[in-house]
This record gives C-alpha cells, sequence and structure tokens, in this order.
C-alpha cells in the first residue's frame, strides 16, 4: 500500500479493534480469578491501544513518524467523542434494550460475576441464594442474562462503571462502526487504488447497514455483528494481499468479539473462517494457511473457553449444549411468537423469500405478512423503521427491488466477466452461506450481513466493461442509496421526537412535590433514567385510569 490514506484507515481499525478486545479479555480473565467487572479493564484497554498505536506508526509509516502518531490520536480522541456525545445524548427506547440488555449491564456493573457467582433467579423462584445479599440478584430475565454471551454487555458495564453513565454505553456501537467504516476503506483503496472518492462512498454505504443504523442509539447487539462481519471480510481480503502480524491480530480480535455476540454469531465466525481457509490453501501463492490456520485455532480456543467461557463451557457443563436455552434439552421457542402468523408451515427459504418482497412490518402473530410489487413504498411501512428490530422486509422498503437488480448484474457478470467477478462471487458464497445456514434468515437482524452482496457486485459492476452491466450497478446503487436514505431519515426522526417526549416526561416527574409512584412491569432498567434525573420515586403496583405510560415503555407512572 503506497498511499498513506489505505495505512491511516487500516491502523485506525485495528486500534479501534484492540481497545475493544482488551477491554474484554482482561474483564473475562479478571472474571475467571474471581473479580467482578473493574475500571481498570478500562485503562489496560487504553494503555495497551497506545502502545500498539505506536508500534503499528512506526511498521506503516517511515517518515515523520512522531507527526503521525500524534495525528493518530487525534483521529482516534475524535472518534471516541463523537461516539461519547451521541450516545449520552440520546436514551436507549428499545424493547429488549430497556429490559434484559439493560438489566445484564446494570448487574455486571454492580457486581455479579457470571463465572462464579450463583445464577441469577427469577423474581417468583422460592430458591434461596447462598448468601442473603445476593437476594437483589432476581430478575424475571434471568434465563437470558444467566445463559446468553456477554461480550456487548461486558464493554457496556465497563464504560459504566466508569462513567456512571449507562447510556454513554452505547458508544461501542459507533466505534465499531467507524472501525468498519476506516477497515473496509483500506480494503477497496488496496483493491482499487485510484479511485478514492468511489472507495469512501462504497465504505459508507458497506458500514452504515440499516441494522446498524436502527441500532446505533440502543443497546440491540445486532448492529454490532453486522460490522464486525464487515469487518473480517475486509481484514481477510487486506490479509491475503499482504501478510502482516497486525493484520492478523486485528482479524483474530475481531473473530472473537463476533463470537461473544450472540450465538449465531459463532457459527457465523466459524464459517467466515472456513471460507477463508479454503481461500487461501486455493489461492495464496505463499502458503501463509498454515500461519493463519494456528492462529485461528488459537483465537478459537480464547474466544470458548477464556472469553466465552460463560456462556459456552458453562452451558454445556450445567444443560448438555453451548447454546442453551435455544437448543438442547429444555430449548425454550422465541421464534413461533416473534413471527407473522403465515410464517407457520413455511421452510427457511419460504420465510426468507416472503420477507424479502413484503411490506417492511414490524409484526407478531396474529397478524400476517402483506405482499407488494418490487420498487413500490407504502407509507405505512416507515412505521416499521422507527424501533430497532423491524421484522419482515427489515432492510428497508426497497431492498427487494435491490435485490432483483442483483440478480440481473450477476447474471450478466457471470456470463460476460467472469472472471472480474470471480473474487467478489467467492466472498458472496460464503456471505450467503452465513445467511442461509440460519432457519430465520426472513428477520434481518438475524442476517445484517446480506446487506453486503448486492453491494459488492455493484462495485465489481462498476469495473465491467460492459455498458449494461454498468447502468444495472448504478440502478443498484441508487436502489440502495435511497433506501438506506429511508430508513435512516425514519430513524433519526422517530428517535428525535421520542427523546424529547421522554424528556418532556422526566421533566413533568421532577416537579411533582410528593415522591411519583412508578410501576416498572419488567422496565425495570428505567429506575437508572429516573435516578440520573434526580427524580424521587416510590415502586408500587399501579392500578389508575390517572396512572401514564412512560414513552416507549411498559412503565407506568402516577404524580401526586
Amino acid at each position: 500500500m503506497k498511499s498513506r490514506t489505505p495505512n491511516v484507515s487500516l491502523v485506525i481499525g485495528i486500534v479501534l479493534l484492540l481497545f475493544l478486545i482488551g477491554i474484554v479479555l482482561s474483564a473475562s480473565i479478571l472474571f475467571l480469578l474471581g473479580v467482578s467487572i473493574s475500571t481498570a479493564s478500562f485503562w489496560v484497554a487504553v494503555c495497551a491501544s497506545i502502545v500498539c498505536l505506536l508500534a503499528m506508526t512506526y511498521t506503516f509509516f517511515t517518515t515523520r513518524r512522531t507527526t503521525m502518531f500524534l495525528s493518530l490520536l487525534m483521529g482516534l480522541g475524535l472518534v471516541f467523542g463523537v461516539s461519547w456525545y451521541v450516545s449520552t445524548a440520546t436514551y436507549d427506547l428499545s424493547w429488549d434494550g430497556q429490559t434484559y440488555h439493560q438489566e445484564a449491564i446494570i448487574l455486571l456493573k454492580n457486581g455479579w460475576n457470571p463465572v462464579h457467582d450463583q445464577p441469577l433467579l427469577t423474581i417468583t423462584d422460592t430458591q434461596k441464594f447462598d448468601n442473603p445479599s445476593e437476594e437483589s440478584l432476581r430478575t424475571p430475565f434471568y434465563l437470558w442474562i444467566n445463559h446468553y454471551t456477554k461480550g456487548p454487555w461486558i464493554l457496556d458495564a465497563v464504560m459504566y462503571k466508569l462513567t456512571d453513565n449507562i447510556e454513554g454505553s452505547k458508544m461501542f456501537n459507533f466505534i465499531l462502526l467507524f472501525a468498519s467504516f476506516f477497515l473496509c476503506l483500506a480494503a477497496i483503496l488496496n483493491a482499487y487504488p485510484e479511485k478514492k472518492r468511489r472507495a469512501v462512498f462504497f465504505s459508507l454505504l458497506l458500514a452504515c447497514n440499516p441494522v446498524v443504523i436502527a441500532q446505533l442509539v440502543t443497546f440491540y447487539i445486532d448492529g454490532q455483528l453486522a460490522s464486525l462481519v464487515l469487518i473480517i471480510c475486509s481484514l481477510g481480503y487486506l490479509l491475503f494481499k499482504r501478510f502482516n502480524a497486525w493484520i492478523v491480530v486485528g482479524l483474530c480480535s475481531a473473530i472473537i468479539l463476533l463470537t461473544a455476540i450472540k450465538f449465531t454469531a459463532l457459527v457465523y465466525a466459524v464459517l467466515l473462517c472456513g471460507g477463508l481457509l479454503v481461500l487461501f490453501f486455493l489461492y495464496d501463492k505463499h502458503r501463509h494457511w498454515k500461519k493463519l490456520l494456528l492462529s485461528l485455532v488459537a483465537c478459537g480456543l480464547v474466544a470458548v473457553t477464556i472469553v466465552g467461557y460463560n456462556p459456552y463451557v458453562t452451558n454445556f457443563l450445567a444443560k448438555g449444549h453451548p447454546f442453551y436455552p435455544l437448543a438442547g434439552e429444555h430449548a425454550v421457542d422465541i421464534m413461533t411468537a416473534n413471527s407473522p402468523a403465515d410464517f407457520k408451515g413455511k421452510n427457511p427459504f419460504e420465510k426468507f423469500f416472503v420477507s424479502l418482497f413484503a411490506k417492511s412490518e414490524n409484526i407478531t402473530r396474529p397478524n400476517e405478512s402483506t405482499m407488494k410489487w418490487p420498487f413500490t413504498i407504502a407509507f405505512e411501512e416507515f412505521q416499521a423503521f422507527v424501533g430497532a428490530d423491524a421484522r419482515v422486509a427489515g432492510f428497508g422498503p426497497l431492498f427487494g427491488g435491490a435485490v432483483l437488480v442483483t440478480c440481473v448484474v450477476s447474471l450478466a457478470l457471470f456470463l460476460r466477466n467472469r472472471q472480474l467477478a470471480k473474487p467478489v462471487f467467492l466472498l458472496s458464497g460464503i456471505i450467503l452461506l452465513t445467511v442461509f445456514i440460519n432457519p430465520e434468515s426472513w428477520w434481518a437482524r438475524y442476517v445484517p450481513q446480506l446487506w453486503f452482496v448486492p453491494i459488492l457486485i455493484a462495485m465489481v459492476g462498476f469495473e465491467s466493461e460492459k455498458q449494461f452491466v454498468k447502468y444495472g450497478s448504478w440502478l443498484l446503487i441508487c436502489t440502495l442509496s435511497i433506501n438506506l436514505l429511508l430508513v435512516g431519515a425514519t430513524q433519526a426522526i422517530a428517535q428525535s421526537f421520542l427523546n424529547v417526549q421522554v424528556n418532556i416526561q422526566l421533566h413533568e416527574m421532577k416537579k411533582s412535590k410528593l415522591p411519583v409512584l412508578v410501576d416498572f412491569q419488567h422496565f425495570h432498567s428505567n429506575r437508572i433514567r429516573l435516578e440520573k434525573a434526580e427524580i424521587e420515586f416510590i415502586e408500587a403496583k399501579i392500578d389508575d385510569k390517572n396512572a401514564k405510560k412512560l414513552s416507549s415503555s411498559r412503565a407506568t407512572y402516577l404524580l401526586r
């Protein structure tokens, strides 16, 4: 890489990853040693990241290294500043975010050690804790918090412990978005060094996945999954072009972070690593596949036995399956109630097809999905993107049309420019494998990586000498861009309005001369919001027609 821009992007992206893995890995080791969440993890990660930044500056730059180091440090500071500012200025108003995600973060921040401490119990469980002081460790979300992966929660809990601001912990969504953009930019500039503007545009389009945008100001984790898959693909390509120790470290960091996101992410990580190894074995003239294999095996062991000890090892030992409670004996069905009624009896491919070409809706039983013509938009579709987890057609109202154009452009490339498109076809095939292995691939947030395929096809289509392919690629990119703008604008307007609504309610409650009665109704994390606003309240069951509902929550309150 001769230009400084790819190297700058590469270094910034890897340092952001190293900062995150530093927090997660150190906190996981402390868990195994019997130590709860500590701010020490943050400072260890900061110091390690600065040392690595200095080392990478001397590796990737040959002149003006001091100036470059300080410039990179300032750039990283800007990334953290923007991420922190937007996160603290917004509330997480998502359903899962306000329930089990924030509840898990609060419990970890308050000292619960998932490796050594007694598992959480439900509120109605008659079982007693060994230590009476642990009676506060009861939650209606005990099953998910005990047995789900905890990578994002660890990051959030450490930041919450450091700053005492839970909303600020959402900054890691932004950090991963920035990291995915910079590393993607480095990869595309490596492939097309003379086309910087196009590289920036495609990197933005890839990084700003509709699922990522919808979940930026929430504690949902699927957006982080999307960013990490993009990072792994980008680093995999960069590693193929230049086998470098720092790129290997960045790749392994991303893989470990991905496996700590959720159960399906572990499967995705295995498939991505397997695909990368096969490509190295078949096409790498320097035969680096053995070194890569050793690195991936080592990182896999760290991912499962240290960072993922809880839940993968503990679930297997206690319940007989690493993916409990979603698999194994006494598995819990979370999908039937979360799916449209007409999905009953359909196989995964049928559900996937329906979701691609239906109206964008956030519906469950007993509602049914509604098919529509591609490239058409119904006004009610925008309602699906007010929240963080649009179910049917969750990539946007125009994505179905974009898929059709993708198929046409792909066929034209296969017939006319097969050699040119071969690398993208191989990468797209690996990505599609990670999509279709998920039986619930109809739900966009479960397979956010699907967004990458049309963009990759369009990117290589622009390099074709055939005008038909170029025009098709332009149509595809325009469709995806308009689709993303519609989703992003809807999300921004809706969240701005809802945040104003919450602030009005908090102001109203704070003016009350008597403590406000609040019934949280499983939205117990809302108590942190009230405490932060210095609102006096009494938790109680409320059965009064004058009670008001907290915005974007089931919690109710009564002014006296």
